[in-house]
């Protein structure tokens, strides 16, 4: 096989932009934020009878409170009780003080900014995708004049690797229109790799190259229309744009419910995708020569539609730390996948965090499918460029053809997927 030297990734990766924050992405990148309909610090008078060293802090609905200890709260919003800041107790002495703290955290799942206040995700990640496939048979045409096709089958199986992988930087900044209805803006830059290795044909090169550039643009809204002591729930709905590649539609739901420290929760979202040029894709590889190959996940399509769902926790540790796990199913339109996410949240400040994450594929049916493979060749010089005349194996079909198109099968011996990132999370 030739070496071709550009490479472009189309939808190798579509999972995991989904497994991304706000809502995708394509995967496939979920920004982690805050939920209060409150201002940060809250700051009550009040005075009561309480034992003296009696301080506790409380967390309770993913909020920290310092001192002193509260049995109930009202819903975020809504006017303090008397018994959300403070709890009598047997006396020895009364004093008056001040509530000191009232801290949300940045890596909540249902975050968004409050009216007039912005939220900043900057999200670094390396991902990457991997199969091992083997090619089962191959039709040969002769391009100029058109000739064929010539079909035949290989005498020794042909097998190689297919990797994708790639380095993203990814900005999503959020507006609150109001309270409860945001506005956000996401733009990514990444570098991507798609490479054919591994070839069990004897001095064949890799396939291979990258591309990088600002690859993706989208615009969407977020409205957490419900937000009390137990539940809360949040739509989500935006538009991408992947360059040269496609425009994406996505709608989401998810609804969650508090418990102390944890909210429990579930995601569900629906993708339309419109290919901008081409009517198949799959992972990619061409040079300035006009030489090209793909391994097609879908051919003679125009549109397609990924649904995924699945659950959620999210629980505060303490003032600084939360864990947040997630288990999503997706079909992924050729293909099913069952995904796992973890991730650890550091806050040392009202209006700073960073979130370290990690994501791994634990089943996909990818694996024994068969799909198409197709490879161009604009200019074969040598003779093993052209196919043995099965009838006269001393002599080649083709060769007075000014290009080859071959086309044929491939089977998927296994697929993996994986991704790690950390984002830098800002409210101001």
């Amino acid at each position: 096989m030739k070496k071709y030297t550009l490479a472009l990734a189309l939808f190798a990766l579509v999972p995991w932009f989904a497994a991304t924050a706000y809502g995708h992405d394509q995967s496939q990148s979920k920004y982690y934020a805050t939920r209060p309909m409150v201002k940060t610090h809250t700051y009550k008078k009040a005075s009561t009878n309480r034992k003296t060293g009696g301080y506790s802090n409380i967390i309770t609905n993913n909020f920290y409170y310092g001192n002193p200890v509260q049995p109930q709260y009202s819903a975020p919003g809504a006017a303090p009780k008397k018994t959300d800041y403070y709890k009598k107790q047997a006396s020895v002495e009364k004093k008056s003080y001040t509530t000191q703290e009232r801290k949300y955290f940045l890596a909540h799942p249902f975050f968004q900014p409050l009216k007039g206040k912005f939220g900043s995700v900057t999200d670094f990640s390396y991902a990457q995708n991997n199969f091992n496939f083997d090619l089962l048979n191959a039709n040969v045409y002769g391009i100029n004049p058109l000739q064929g096709p010539s079909a035949g089958v290989f005498t020794t199986t042909v097998s190689a690797k297919e990797e994708t992988s790639q380095f993203a930087i990814k900005e999503d900044l959020s507006y609150g229109l109001t309270d409860s209805l945001s506005l956000v803006l996401m733009a990514q830059y990444d570098k991507t790799k798609v490479t054919f290795k591994d070839w069990s044909i004897d001095n064949t090169q890799n396939d291979t190259n990258s591309d990088s550039d600002f690859n993706l643009f989208g615009i969407g809204l977020q409205n957490r229309f419900v937000d009390n002591n137990d539940w809360i729930v949040m739509g989500e709905a935006f538009f991408q744009h992947q360059k040269d590649t496609a425009n994406t539609f996505i709608g989401g739901l998810k609804a969650g419910y508090k418990i102390n420290k944890t909210t429990l929760y579930g995601i569900a979202r629906v993708s339309y995708t419109d290919l901008i040029d081409g009517d198949t894709y799959g992972a990619f590889v061409d040079d300035s020569n006009g030489n090209w190959v793909m391994l097609s996940y879908k051919t003679d399509i125009k549109s397609l539609v990924q649904v995924e769902g699945g659950l959620g926790a999210f629980s505060v540790l303490n003032k600084y730390f939360t864990l947040n796990g997630e288990l999503m199913f997706g079909n992924y339109d050729w293909h099913n996948q069952l995904n796992l996410k973890g991730a650890i949240g550091w806050q040392p400040a009202d209006m700073f965090a960073l979130n370290l994450y990690a994501s791994t594929v634990l089943y996909d049916s990818a694996k024994g499918k068969t799909k198409q493979y197709m490879m161009y060749d604009a200019n074969p010089k040598n003779p093993d460029d052209y196919p043995i005349d099965a009838n006269n194996p001393g002599s080649h079909l083709y060769t007075n053809s000014t290009a080859l198109y071959t086309t044929g099968d491939y089977k998927i011996k296994n697929y993996n997927e994986w991704k790690i990132g950390v984002q830098g999370i800002l409210y101001f």
